[in-house]
Formats: structure tokens, sequence, C-alpha cells
């Protein structure tokens, strides 16, 4: 009777971090301070960076025709060669990574985080004839910042984590006697409830501070905003981007000279307005969140990232 050796695979550990991404070089600096923060709470963890925005990948495809002008800029070689999931999930499989945790740094469960998971969904029903040849041996999706639905772990926790962190932006726009308003992206065709709610926790945790948060696209848009700011009669407003990174959006849509952007129409309607262009992935705190959510996963589904 033949005997057959028994087979297996070299089954390392990783960390994929799926960002929605940027075009801004400036505003790469978020994305890696996250992956820093990452490292410092799981050393030695192999941690990479996809972009899951189609959009924002092809002008990074775009720019690969002149290289150099762009590393010269100090764009490390991983972004200016960014892959999308796909890509980045094969070249770990091909590294022998086969346990992998997803991490979107999504604000919120919206269009890019429902297509993410839908990704994630179909890389897990992979079965071979024989398992041992199974590319993975665990791929898992952990959550946004702002939570997602699920009984595992309360959305409203997720909330009240993130909303802790802005007491320093409240204690600025006290010190202007203005309105503080953060600007997120938001989708056109996805609820915007969670950055509700998140402003709600915000306005209780700061009686009597007048808190708003708008979107880019979607509800409430900056008409909804200004109309609110203007009926409480305030006429200073501190502007900051609700977002991950400080790139097109909150240069062009909110701190933008043009009248239509965000700073243009509070403008127009006779505010001060006072912008902070810095993403929030730069800010150690919100970024060591990520950190947290990936150990959660880990522990969730049974991966041990610290030994």
């Amino acid at each position: 009777m033949s005997k057959h050796k028994k087979r297996s695979q070299i089954n390392k550990k990783a960390v994929l971090l799926a960002h929605f991404g940027t075009t801004y070089p400036s505003a790469l600096t978020s994305l890696e301070n996250i992956r820093r923060q990452v490292r410092a709470r799981i050393p030695g963890i192999e941690v990479r960076h996809c972009f899951t925005s189609n959009m924002v990948r092809n002008i990074w495809s775009a720019r690969r025709r002149d290289p150099r002008k762009w590393l010269d800029e100090g764009v490390a070689d991983e972004f200016l060669n960014v892959q999308g999931f796909l890509g980045a999930i094969g070249n770990l499989q091909d590294g022998n990574y086969r346990t992998v945790i997803v991490q979107p740094t999504h604000m919120y469960h919206g269009e890019q985080f429902e297509d993410l998971k839908s990704y994630v969904s179909a890389l897990q029903s992979i079965r071979t004839i024989k398992r041992v040849w199974s590319p993975f041996e665990k791929v898992v999706l952990s959550r946004p910042a702002l939570g997602t639905c699920g009984v595992e772990h309360d959305y409203a926790e997720d909330i009240g984590e993130v909303a802790a962190l802005f007491d320093d932006d409240v204690e600025r726009a006290r010190q202007l006697d203005a309105v503080l308003v953060y600007v997120a992206h938001g989708n056109d065709f996805f609820s915007s409830g969670a950055f509700h709610e998140t402003c709600q926790v915000m306005r209780s945790r700061n009686p009597g501070a007048q808190i708003h948060i708008g979107m880019v696209e979607g509800r409430p848009g900056v008409e909804e905003i200004v109309a609110e700011v203007m009926g409480s009669g305030r006429k200073s407003v501190l502007l900051h981007p609700f977002m991950i990174t400080a790139g097109d959006h909150a240069h062009n849509d909110i701190a933008d000279d043009d009248p239509g952007s965000w700073k243009g129409v509070f403008e127009a309607a006779g505010c001060r307005v006072e912008t902070r262009m810095e993403g929030l992935g730069s800010d150690d705190r919100f970024a060591a969140i990520f950190a947290r959510r990936i150990l959660e996963t880990a522990e969730d589904h049974g991966i041990d990232l610290l030994s």
C-alpha cells in the first residue's frame, strides 16, 4: 500500500489596509500614518495598502508614464504603483500570506465598503478539491471607522469612540466663537445616517456647542448646512474635512476660493471661515482606531497576530 506524504502550505499572516485612496501626494501621509499606528500596536505584522476607488487608481496609473516626476515629489513607489483589492490580495497570496485581515479605512458602511465586502465574500467562497491547496486559510473583513451592522460589535460604541476624539476641535470653535462644521464625503445613494448619529453624539458630549456634519455627496449638503448655521445667528465657522485624507474633495470642494466651494458659500452668506485641512488619518489617535479594529477582528476569527 502506497503512502502519501502529507502536504502543507506556508501560512503567513498579513493586514491589508483598504483605502478609498487619494490623488494628492500631500494626503498620502495620512494613509502612511495609519500603517505606522498599526505596526506600532501589532509588531512584526506585514501591512500593505490598496485603493478601492477605481477613479483614483486610474489617475495613478496614468502618472506611472512619468514616474520620476512623482518619485521626486516624495511619492513612495508603493503608492505610485498602488493596486486595487484583487491585485493586492493576489500578491499577498503569491507571497504565502494565506491568513489576511482586510481593514477598510472607509469612514462608514457606504458604497466602497459594500463593494469590498462582496470581494471578500467571494474569496471566502472558494473551495478547492483538495483543501490543502486552497489559496487562503482565512480572509476576513474588519469594519470601518463608524462601524457596521451586526451583533458582534455595537456600532453605537464605534461611533462613540470616534466622536470622543474631537473635543479639541470643539474647544477651538469655542475660542473663535464659531460653529464647528465637518464635511464628509457621503454618497448620493447610500444613507448618511451614521454621520447624523455621530453628530448627535458629539453634541451630547459638548452641550451648547454648535456642531454640524454635512456631505459633499448626499444630504445634508452645503445649502442645508449653511441655512442651519445662518439660522443660528452665528457668523463664524470652523470648517474641517471629516475624511481620512485631505485630498481632492477637501481642497477643491471644501476649502477652495471658488464661490461654489463650502468655504465660498459660507463666505457669500457673510460668514468668516477658518479651515483646517488635515485628514483624520494624520491624527495618531484616530489612526490607532484601525489597529484596534484589526485586533478585535483577529480575536473574533481566532487569528493570533501577536505570536
